[in-house]
């Protein structure tokens, strides 16, 4: 996770951490500054410095940049959905709008994208060819709610450290035979793989109760996914994710949903983070329309 400069103090990060996550759910709203200043009960002059000295962009470029980057994933992996309903569903005020944002930013039209042009933008992290047969199968996520840590980097070196540190803090709090989940919120064949955003998180059981920490946690309602049995060395779990999203999904009733990737890591089956791990790659899905 980054170091906190000077004048950003914990507290303030657990707010703009929340501004971030309220912003991924919530693309087609409004997201102007003084809005998520509010919501960060921070002044929006003071909420606009922070915030970019702890990511590294401004408000407005980080809300476009999610934008265009969601709607580049659902050109690709949702080729029935009509532009314009993507466009709008991704905050654009109009499909012209959108249609000029995207060009600037991947420098082809959302057309020329989905008809292939996304290959060549991808990036290296995405070339991995797959290593199956994987078996994979639809069903359904119940409701959860998670205690979660968050980290920035690229998904292969970062994510062990990741769990270096949080695996620790879980047992601590007696929650080590719980589930745990490794959730993706960028896609590194278009965000950039040094740029992904992911956090480690453990499920809590029923009528668990914080012991005054104040531990960032998320709740995550009932959903259906397609999930591929993953049983191999963490390096290919790429391959899995390729698997499921190139070969899986294009053939299948399904398109791709709303809601979270992640891994999830039964802890009777083997330690996330290992060297060779056990997990589902879970995707969100709902029904392909006829």
């Amino acid at each position: 996770m980054n170091a906190d400069p000077p004048a950003i103090r914990s507290h303030h990060v657990k707010r703009i951490e929340a501004v971030l996550d309220h912003v991924e759910r919530h693309l087609a709203e409004d997201l102007k500054l003084e809005t998520l200043a509010r919501l960060a009960a921070i002044s929006p002059f003071h909420f606009h410095r922070l915030f970019l000295a702890w990511t590294g962009e401004t408000l407005n470029a980080f809300v476009r940049r999610r934008r265009l980057e969601a709607a580049a994933g659902r050109l690709r992996h949702c080729p029935e959905e009509k532009i314009t309903v993507i466009s709008l569903n991704c905050g654009f005020a109009s499909p012209e709008a959108f249609a000029r944002a995207f060009r600037e930013h991947f420098g082809m039209t959302p057309s020329q994208w989905r008809s292939g042009g996304w290959v060549d933008w991808r990036r290296p992290s995405d070339d991995e060819a797959p290593a199956g047969p994987f078996r994979i199968e639809v069903k359904r996520q119940e409701a959860a709610e998670y205690l979660f840590m968050r980290a920035r980097g690229h998904y292969g070196a970062t994510a062990r450290e990741l769990w270096d540190r949080f695996l620790p803090w879980v047992h601590s709090l007696g929650l080590g035979d719980q589930p745990m989940a490794f959730v993706g919120l960028d896609d590194p064949a278009i965000a950039g793989p040094t740029r992904c955003r992911m956090d480690a998180c453990v499920q809590l059981p029923a009528g668990w109760r914080d012991p005054g920490l104040r531990l960032p946690r998320r709740r995550v309602e009932a959903h259906w996914v397609a999930a591929l049995h993953y049983d191999g060395p963490a390096s290919g779990i790429g391959a899995g994710w390729h698997a499921l999203l190139n070969d899986w999904l294009p053939e299948a009733a399904f398109d791709m949903g709303e809601g979270p990737f992640f891994e999830r890591y039964d802890p009777l089956e083997g330690t996330p983070g290992s060297r060779i791990v056990r997990c589902e790659l879970c995707m969100p899905v709902q029904p392909r329309a006829q």
